[in-house]
Formats: structure tokens, C-alpha cells, sequence
């Protein structure tokens, strides 16, 4: 795990992250992120976070191309996945991809952000220590056109 000094920017090449499928499976997010040019990396806060949770509603009324990162195991991708069953196969949990991408624990809150990924470069990236400003919806159509 290398722990960056600020949080990932456009331009910012995509680290290897290690991810876990909410049945306990190690997972590629190349494998995940195949199906279109361009993805949304949604990193929660926590599995509880009710911001989160709308924010993750909103992404799939939106239809966009995403992959949900949950902080910690199998057991919180699993919970996760639960609440959002049309999201369930692209959630995954990682207990060291917040860190990887620079997004920090701050006054005892977990950092949630929003990255979105084109050609394994970030174009567009949103995160906030206040989940209210880790997701705008307006600007990931901008950064996905």
C-alpha cells in the first residue's frame, strides 16, 4: 500500500487497488471497469453512511458505468450490495483502496470521493471529508462525455 500525500487529480494514473467482492473473492477492477471506456469510482465513507446510500441511489438512477468502494471486508461490500441490489455486482469493499487513492481519515471521518476514470487515468475527481461534497451528479455526465 503506498499512502499518497493528497488525494488522486486528473491526470493522476489509477493504482492497483486490492478489492473484494462481497462474497469474500479477490477482485480485479480492470475486470470490473471492462465494459465501458470511462468509469465512476464511488468510494463511501462507511457502509452506513446514509449520505453515501443516496448518493449511491442516485448513481444508479443515473445508469452511470460504476464501481462502488466500500471501506473494510467482504461482510461491508456484502451490506452494501444488500441496500442496493441493482449496484450488487459492482460493489466491492477494500480495507487499503481509500488510502491508495488518497482519500484520508480527517477529525475521525473517513473521506468518500468520487474519481472518474478514463483509459486508467483519472479525468475527474470530487472527495470531501463531508459526504455532501464527495458526489455532484452534473459534473461526472460532464467528465463521462
Amino acid at each position: 500500500m503506498t499512502t499518497l500525500s493528497a488525494p488522486l487529480a486528473p491526470g493522476d494514473a489509477l493504482p492497483r487497488l486490492s478489492l473484494v467482492s462481497p462474497a469474500g473473492e479477490a477482485v480485479a477492477l480492470d475486470a470490473i471497469a471492462a465494459s465501458s471506456p470511462r468509469t465512476v469510482l464511488y468510494f463511501m465513507r462507511t457502509s452506513t453512511c446514509p449520505v453515501c446510500h443516496q448518493h449511491l441511489r442516485a448513481i444508479s438512477r443515473m445508469g452511470l458505468p460504476v464501481t462502488v468502494i466500500v471501506p473494510g471486508g467482504a461482510a461491508e461490500a456484502d451490506a452494501v450490495a444488500r441496500r442496493h441490489p441493482a449496484l450488487a455486482s459492482r460493489i466491492v469493499a477494500s480495507e487499503t483502496a481509500h488510502a491508495d487513492v488518497g482519500l484520508f481519515v480527517r477529525h475521525g471521518l473517513q473521506q468518500s470521493g468520487t474519481f472518474v476514470v478514463a483509459d486508467g487515468r483519472i479525468v475527474h475527481a470530487r472527495h470531501a471529508t463531508v459526504p455532501l461534497g464527495a458526489f455532484d451528479a452534473g459534473e461526472v455526465r460532464a467528465a463521462l462525455e
